[in-house]
């Protein structure tokens, strides 16, 4: 297993037009679920189903936490880590169904989590992220790069008996996690954080506009220019 400059280069070709620091996002609720619908999680259900499923979510208190909406008379914004839960949580469907005790936990480690998601995006190519080759004779060399997500999560008998702390990993540690034999029978394995935050907010960039709900500031724009530091961005 090695690194190299030159893999870091290949690694950015298939999302290289993207900003190098995270936008800041804001979507209405329609344009939210454009955005998570284009990434697959709509699946075969109607258009009309997976927009209550969305607000059902929303009334357990994801993404926003109970009776603090964004904006006045209900109206909500979706920020980047608003989305990045959303996408989370689906990602985490069983039967087409996110388990209350999963989004539960979610929600509790919400601050760590969103921490994670910042950065998922900041070293997708570079630090934690920085792209490895996994090389096997007679085997194509595999390139695998961005921060993994391990959310350490158990179930038994059908229920959620543990649920993590969330834990960052480099390319290295989630493909050791992947083959060791003594994890066999986890519910989940760790998640590429940085792949699905690249996935959603190339999304997001070509989001059209819905004109239900409040506008954002810049017409037509979906994301406005960074307003935070990256020293801010670790916080």
């Amino acid at each position: 297993m090695r690194s190299s400059k030159k893999n870091s280069a290949n690694a950015q070709k298939s999302y290289g037009d993207l900003p190098k620091v995270l936008p800041a996002i804001e979507l209405h609720h329609g344009e939210a679920i454009w955005v998570l619908s284009r990434l697959g999680y709509q699946g075969a259900a109607t258009k009309s189903t997976f927009y209550e499923y969305i607000k059902s979510i929303r009334k357990l208190g994801s993404p926003f936490e109970r009776g603090k909406i964004r904006r006045p008379g209900g109206l909500a914004n979706y920020s980047y880590c608003h989305l990045m839960e959303l996408a989370l949580a689906l990602t985490l469907r069983v039967y087409h169904v996110v388990p209350d005790s999963v989004l539960g936990e979610i929600i509790r480690y919400r601050a760590a989590l969103n921490h994670h998601y910042r950065l998922a995006y900041a070293e997708r190519c570079t630090g934690m992220g920085a792209p490895v080759v996994v090389e096997a004779i007679g085997h194509r060399p595999i390139h695998v790069r961005g921060v993994f997500l391990d959310l350490q999560i158990n179930f038994s008998g059908g229920k959620l008996v543990k649920f993590g702390p969330p834990k960052r990993l480099s390319p290295v540690e989630a493909l050791a996690i992947f083959a060791e034999r003594d994890i066999a029978a986890r519910a989940l394995l760790p998640i590429n954080l940085s792949l699905l935050s690249e996935r959603l907010v190339s999304a997001t960039l070509r989001a059209p506009v819905v004109k239900r709900g409040p506008r954002p500031t810049a017409k037509k724009q979906r994301c406005r220019k960074p307003t935070f530091s990256r020293s801010q961005e670790y916080d």
